[in-house]
């Protein structure tokens, strides 16, 4: 897999050096194109910004001239990658420029819902992350280093080798882990409860998913480029994984899209949610690319 054409969604600096330091940090080694997209919040989507007598106009100065103060606090020159501005609602303009551009990978930050239409529909990360549009790196926090330790997530049926290929191509010098989260379904438990199965048969249960998840992990470890380690957790998966992330030499959860579905394009998974929302890392969202 090439990784030529790389997004950075940003909104606010200072709080977004570090989508734009993670994206820099990712395109330069790769060669690939960086674009750095901001959506200014207007009623008119067809804003015309080319009219420096405008307020429109001026907005979209302003902007640019944000970003390129950010390029400079990282040591980047203002050339060294696109500046695109555009106007309208953020999640759903991010949504129509990666149908039409297909960019491999967008880079933003998890942005903490605070409006009553957020909370309720959802913010803009979690509508990108909904629509499946491109793979999503979701940065949580500071940079402190590179990422050296990457875990990438499955649960068996959810694409897992697309996304090792993804992880591969993108940080070709990282340790990678490989870990998959299994537990018997808590109404299924309740269900052999009440028809009798007894703890012996429960444990048989649980020590069958376990080795159906190590035989997961070890068929997707022969896949990869280089050397991996792996792990089975056992537990609620997402309580799980969050734990996972605060080792503390993780750097980056990475996980599949899942099955696609109707609901899963209008929501995102409880499972990624909770990562968003708790993981101490940044996270991967490891959808398939679209094709140009």
């Amino acid at each position: 897999m090439v990784l030529t054409r790389i997004f950075a969604a940003v909104g606010q600096f200072p709080q977004d050096d570090a989508v734009l330091a993670r994206a820099l940090e990712l395109a330069t080694p790769l060669g690939a194109t960086l674009t750095i997209i901001h959506v200014i919040d207007l009623p008119d989507c067809k804003a015309d910004f080319s009219d420096q007598e405008t307020l429109q106009g001026q907005a979209a100065i302003a902007a640019r001239d944000r970003i390129t103060a950010a390029l400079l606090r990282l040591g980047a020159q203002a050339s060294s990658a696109e500046i695109r501005i555009e106007a309208g609602s953020a999640g759903l303009k991010l949504i129509d420029i990666c149908q039409e551009a297909k960019p491999d990978l967008v880079v933003m930050r998890a942005h903490q819902k605070t409006r009553f239409a957020e909370r309720m529909l959802g913010s803009t990360t979690d509508r990108l992350c909904a629509a499946a549009v491109a793979p999503i790196l979701v940065v949580k926090r500071p940079i402190n280093r590179p990422y050296a330790r990457v875990l990438l997530a499955t649960n068996g049926a959810d694409n897992a080798p697309a996304a090792l290929t993804l992880v591969e191509a993108l940080l070709p010098r990282a340790s990678l882990h490989l870990v998959q989260a299994v537990e018997i379904a808590p109404q299924l438990q309740e269900a052999m409860l009440r028809v009798g199965t007894d703890q012996t048969a429960l444990a048989a249960y649980r020590d069958a998913l376990i080795q159906v998840a190590r035989n997961d992990l070890r068929d997707l470890s022969a896949q990869a480029a280089g050397r991996t380690t792996r792990a089975v957790l056992y537990g609620d998966p997402a309580t799980a994984l969050v734990r996972a992330t605060r080792r503390p030499k993780v750097d980056l959860m990475a996980v599949g899209p899942g099955r696609p579905s109707l609901i899963r394009r209008l929501f995102i998974g409880s499972v990624t949610r909770r990562l968003l929302r708790d993981a101490a890392c940044d996270v991967l969202i490891c959808h398939q690319r679209q094709e140009r």
